[in-house]
């Protein structure tokens, strides 16, 4: 991942330069913010080696699985039919037993948000995936219900570049990941269960309405206004080591 994206930042240099900027002042600093489990911490590890600033962010922890850590889904429809049911109604707002829902979580990220709207540099974060939903989910203004279903492969880092009304996503590949790690995101837990159907009157993520894999801007209707937007450039990626 630190090769991908130091040469992707190389590239932009290049071409602001060409536009006419200053070399030294053509792109802003690299901060990035990590959780404080291992293999975030890990991923991360090579690019402070290139002398980016990292931290790590207790706030950015996955979403607790409760009773459900590290079950299959096979096993969870199994011992929790009632609440599959209930989270196959409203993935955002369910919890497990002992466990945090997305709105939760994004209870939880608040903070972090609100710091990221202040970050004056550009911004790479290394999270679970679940944390990387809601991030994603704000800055994109998808829905609650898409926000449960969006997936972010191992081998891309999705950028998000704002604007006054529509933030724009683009994705960098990350080139010479072992294809075991690519398929799907980090499962170190196994919550929540993915719904076997879009419920009636929810929005697909595969209708690419602001979403990593077909939705390039948010939807101009969302009502955001600027202010309420961070203005600056945020990167996501996952964890590219799936160990613990």
């Amino acid at each position: 991942m630190g090769d991908a994206l130091t040469a992707h930042r190389e590239n932009e240099i290049q071409n602001l330069v060409q536009a006419g900027a200053p070399e030294s002042t053509a792109l802003k600093p690299l901060t990035i913010w990590t959780s404080t489990r291992r293999r975030t911490v890990e991923t991360a590890e090579y690019l402070s080696t290139l002398g980016f600033r990292v931290r790590q962010r207790s706030q950015m922890s996955q979403l607790n699985p409760g009773v459900c850590e590290k079950m299959s889904e096979r096993r969870i429809r199994e011992m929790f039919p009632d609440e599959v049911a209930k989270h196959d109604q409203d993935p955002y707002h369910h919890r497990y037993p002992r466990a945090e829902s997305y709105h939760d979580l994004a209870v939880r990220l608040e903070p972090i948000i609100l710091e990221l709207e202040r970050e004056q540099n550009d911004l790479l974060i290394i999270a679970h995936e679940s944390v990387l939903r809601v991030l994603y989910g704000y800055l994109m203004a998808c829905s609650a219900q898409d926000i449960p279903n969006l997936s972010f492969p191992r081998d891309e880092i999705i950028e998000i570049i704002p604007a006054s009304y529509n933030n724009e996503s683009r994705r960098i590949h990350i080139p010479g990941l072992p294809q075991k790690l690519i398929p799907a995101s980090p499962e170190d837990i196994r919550i929540p269960v993915p719904p076997s159907v879009v419920p009636s009157g929810a929005v697909s993520p595969m209708s690419g309405l602001g979403t990593p894999a077909h939705g390039t801007q948010t939807p101009e209707s969302s009502g955001k206004e600027a202010g309420g937007l961070p203005l600056r450039r945020a990167g996501g990626a996952p964890p590219a080591d799936p160990k613990s």
